[in-house]
């Protein structure tokens, strides 16, 4: 997945980029996060050298981008249905009328908990550097 965005800020081997949101994710909405500004900072490897002010094209490998949504999205909801799941099965005779009630308790549990699991393994993944994007080129404008 290739994007064009210009470089906002240079730290090290990292940049920050700022990019129009892709058109493949125009109905998605999720980064606005109820802004109406459709621009998006990214922070990635800055193998190009690109400079404050530099149009580049930054880069993530498709299987990444799945991986990751896998990750924050997938995984959250699996534990929500195996907590619900799981509960019910095995609360029925302690929970008795209030079982649903229950069992949507610890499903949602068990999401929160996956979720405040992701994100203190958030460090890790960047450290990684497998899920961070890449600038890969530098743009010249007047070509």
């Amino acid at each position: 997945m290739k994007q064009c965005g210009v470089v906002k800020e240079v730290n090290g081997e990292y940049a920050t980029v700022v990019m129009q949101r892709h058109t493949s994710c125009s109905g998605c909405n999720a980064c606005k996060m109820g802004h109406e500004n459709t621009k998006v900072e990214i922070r990635g490897l800055n193998n190009a050298k690109g400079e404050v002010g530099q149009w580049v094209s930054v880069d993530m490998e498709n299987h990444d981008v799945l991986m990751a949504a896998f990750i924050v999205y997938v995984i959250p909801l699996i534990a929500l249905i195996a907590g619900i799941v799981i509960s019910n099965l095995t609360l029925a005779t302690v929970a008795g009328e209030y079982l649903d009630l229950v069992s949507a308790a610890v499903g949602f549990s068990a999401m929160a908990i996956t979720f405040m699991v992701i994100r203190a393994k958030e460090k890790n993944f960047s450290l990684s550097k497998r899920y961070l994007p890449v600038i890969t080129d530098v743009i010249d404008m007047m070509e």
